[in-house]
């Protein structure tokens, strides 16, 4: 008995599993033919045009198969990304979903990406990650490689979306493993692309560099000429911020020439960025009339962005000139643009650039005005960038904790089914109640097996989110530290003339005084490391009791790994002042000259 038991648990399990296996239908010529007129009348900006689309819905309701039904909804969607309302595009992506995605789980998936992309249009950001995990789903049930892979892909980007950027890496590398067994080197490509995306956002930039060239060179090979030109736009990019420009003056004009055929704002882009490498690499006559050129084209184009960003770059190149009346006629009008479009990262830098250009203008007292503002929008920044980042984390957890909910009620509710109904046969039925009594069995502790990883999961993400955190507070002390030490510098500058600037000099001077003073920074960072690093300071003062509160700082952005230079910025001293405190806490701790301090931290 124990045997047929068994044997019908495995007939049932192999029945649910082809039953999830039908194909894609082709959508016949008819509903095409009405997808298409429509498409014809959103072009034309006409009203009613979702008319032909119920009607294409129609015709596919009276044929009894719901995978072509389906793929009418899909294609619709697919028309309305290109041509129509966002708000459309979701709400027929939610009807076409509400049929049993186990007669065509391919379709499903894709209609699941297509409420993502919806979602995306609409600035939805918050709602993407459930939706994709669900593609992720319904690729796997049809165990399809190729579109576990696209909806993997997705739900990357998503995580790097909400900042999660950590996770969005896991994600893709993870996934490779998927795309290989697709045999399509253009979704490679697109994996290694978006890869490197997070790589760059993550400030990974060799990996994002490294990954950018491979993207770029199997888009080349899949024939995809567009993409490869983005993928080594990007890539100089990322070269420029860390000194490799002559790789950026190398592959730009590559990308130039593909965008010149239809792509006049892709062109001005690269060319904007190849001035900044020109300067970088010291070619002032080349990047200046370049930069120039990139600004006019901008204007022409009505393009702001591109504009602001020549603008900063050519400001820069006239600093370095010494021609600071130039440079502070264009941060002057960056200040003024990103000033109406609210506080933001670009907002930030112009503060930064037009409180040099103000200083070195002899322009004192709207330098200092310009450079408070920079510290209040660069903490304002900061503050929300954190909330928004814990506000993602408990979405996540609620999500998760929803999801596994609904899973165990549903899962309950059909045992208890299946048991009232079964129960009811009698004897005869007793080998299928018993089958599917162990087969509800084995489905509630794989489902419990589950939520317990899920859970687990949670608990890492948690660990993860402090561990960011820290890392986050170093950075942020660090870049708090370095402002104000090029602060007093420039107010060095100013301090040459006393008869324009004495009062405020000595009241400038006294608020940073103050500011050094404050140990609100320190404390928050002692707090977050305690728990990321397991009471290191309890381990550090078991060993030497008479540490004191700065060699602890010290031997804690040691065990962060931080350089000798960083830290000198944190304490605000010299390097030299690190190193001399670094013998001094070895000497303290007992350690032979042979042993080296970092390591030793390390361990603790």
């Amino acid at each position: 008995m124990k045997t047929k038991v068994l044997g019908f648990a495995l007939i049932i399990f192999f029945t649910l599993f082809s039953y999830g296996q039908d194909p894609i239908y082709m959508l016949p010529d008819e509903q095409r033919q009405l997808i298409n007129e429509a498409i014809k009348c959103l072009n034309q900006k006409q009203s009613n045009c979702n008319s032909f689309f119920e009607d294409a819905i129609q015709i596919s309701k009276q044929v009894d198969n719901d995978s072509i039904l389906a793929q009418t909804y899909f294609e619709i969607c697919n028309a309305l990304d290109f041509a129509g309302n966002g708000e459309d595009h979701i709400a027929y992506a939610k009807r076409g979903l509400q049929l049993d995605g186990k007669k065509h789980p391919l379709v499903t998936n894709r209609l699941l990406r297509e409420l993502g992309y919806a979602y995306s249009k609409t600035g939805k950001i918050d709602s993407l990650i459930p939706i994709y995990e669900r593609a992720i789903y319904w690729a796997e049930y049809a165990n399809d490689s190729s579109e576990i892979a696209i909806s993997r892909i997705r739900l990357a980007s998503s995580y790097k979306r909400i900042g999660n950027i950590k996770k969005s890496i896991e994600l893709l590398l993870d996934s490779r493993i998927y795309v290989k067994a697709s045999n399509d080197i253009h979704r490679e490509s697109g994996l290694l692309f978006t890869l490197a995306n997070s790589y760059s956002a993550n400030k990974d930039d060799e990996l994002a560099i490294s990954n950018y060239l491979e993207a770029a060179d199997g888009f080349l090979k899949a024939d995809d000429k567009r993409m490869y030109a983005a993928s080594i736009v990007n890539m100089s990019i990322v070269a420029n911020d860390i000194g490799k420009h002559a790789l950026s003056l190398e592959k730009l004009p590559e990308a130039i020439e593909i965008f010149k055929k239809n792509e006049p704002n892709s062109v001005l882009y690269c060319n904007t960025h190849l001035g900044r490498a020109l300067y970088l690499n010291g070619d002032l006559n080349e990047a200046i009339p370049l930069l120039k050129s990139s600004i006019a084209e901008a204007i022409r184009l009505d393009n702001k962005i591109i504009e602001n960003l020549g603008r900063k770059f050519l400001a820069q190149a006239y600093l370095d000139t010494n021609a600071y009346d130039l440079a502070l006629i264009e941060t002057s009008q960056v200040y003024k643009e990103e000033k109406e479009r609210g506080v933001s990262d670009a907002y930030l830098n112009s503060l930064k650039l037009h409180a040099e250009a103000l200083t070195l203008n002899n322009k004192s007292t709207e330098a200092v005005k310009v450079y408070k503002d920079y510290i209040s929008t660069k903490d304002s920044i900061f503050t929300k960038a954190k909330e928004k980042e814990i506000a993602n984390m408990r979405e996540l957890y609620e999500a998760e904790k929803r999801e596994t909910q609904i899973d165990l009620l549903e899962k309950d509710v059909a045992i208890s089914n299946s048991q009232k109904t079964l129960y009811g046969v009698g004897m005869i039925s007793f080998i299928m109640i018993a089958a599917l009594l162990y087969f509800g069995f084995k489905q509630r502790i794989k489902k419990n097996r589950i939520a317990r990883e899920k859970q687990e999961a949670i608990y890492k993400q948690e660990i993860a989110f402090k561990k960011k955190e820290l890392t986050t507070q170093t950075l942020h002390l660090v870049q708090k530290n370095t402002f104000l030490q090029e602060l007093k510098e420039n107010l060095e500058k100013i301090k040459k003339s006393p008869e324009l600037f004495k009062v405020e000099f000595r009241r400038i001077v006294m608020l940073l005084k103050k500011q050094n003073a404050e140990d609100k920074d320190w404390e928050v960072f002692k707090s977050y490391f305690s728990e990321v690093h397991n009471n290191f300071d309890v381990k550090i003062k078991s060993i030497a009791e008479d540490i004191t509160e700065k060699e602890m700082r010290l031997a804690s952005f040691l065990r962060m790994n931080l350089s000798t230079k960083e830290i000198a910025s944190m304490l605000n001293v010299l390097p030299d002042s690190v190193l001399k405190s670094k013998y001094r806490l070895k000497k303290k701790l007992q350690l032979d000259k042979d042993e080296d301090l970092t390591q030793f931290l390390n361990t603790l």
